[in-house]
């Protein structure tokens, strides 16, 4: 287990769902607006009365942000944002051992009209990519995704598969719920990005999963690089 990031966290509560981004939650005794930084649905984790971990902001329409959700084994890292930042550092300090040898370049690249999370190089085979999606959604001990469909989703896909004919391409899926055993497609999420992955996957895109999670001194730790993944 390698420590990524420790955090100055604050409990809250969620007192109700405002929209897909946006909850109302009390801290303190005051109720304001907190962001969620996941585009995933995220009913089985922020509802009314669910325990949450709120980072203060500075500046934008909410004075919060959701990083993490408690539940009964520990917390669910939820913030996308940084899960990409703790994933980063996992990669900097060497501990992703299939990226190898690999190395991300470049951030949010822009490819046919897309943008995919990183372009990757390495000294001699040249240019790959990696695309990252949030698995926060837990059901039996897997971590899936998604948990809602998503044509955004379906699209990498597609794009990532084509990709896989000249380069490296690679799909990681951050699973962050404490008793995740394996990554597994959300069938009852979206039926189709779960065929779209099983096709990329014949076509030579490599789908990895990563376990990343938060201990209770709310620090994100690296628990598991090459956690297995089930298409």
């Amino acid at each position: 287990m390698t420590e990524l990031l420790k955090l100055d966290l604050w409990p809250a509560k969620v007192v109700k769902r405002l929209s897909r981004v946006t909850v109302l939650i009390e801290y303190g005794g005051k109720r304001f607006k907190a962001q969620i930084r996941n585009t995933g649905r995220l009913l089985d984790l922020i509802y009314p009365g669910s325990d949450v971990l709120i980072q203060f902001r500075y500046g934008g329409i909410t004075r919060a942000s959701i990083v993490g959700v408690k539940v009964a084994t520990g917390v669910v890292l939820v913030d996308t944002y940084l899960q990409a930042k703790s994933f980063e550092i996992a990669c900097s300090l060497n501990k992703i051992s299939w990226l190898p040898p690999y190395q991300i370049m470049r951030k949010e690249v822009r490819v046919k009209c897309s943008r995919i999370d990183y372009e990757l190089y390495a000294e001699g085979l040249g240019k790959g990519y990696l695309e990252l999606k949030s698995a926060a959604y837990f059901s039996d001990g897997y971590a899936m995704y998604p948990d809602s469909p998503t044509l955004r989703g379906r699209r990498h896909i597609l794009l990532m598969k084509e990709l896989a004919r000249s380069a490296r391409s690679i799909i990681t899926f951050v699973a962050t719920h404490p008793l995740t055993i394996g990554f597994k497609p959300c069938e009852s999420g979206d039926a189709i990005v779960a065929k779209l992955l099983r096709d990329a996957k014949l076509h030579g895109v490599e789908l990895r999963a990563v376990k990343i999670c938060m201990t209770d001194e709310n620090t994100i730790v690296l628990d598991d690089d090459n956690l297995p993944v089930y298409v």
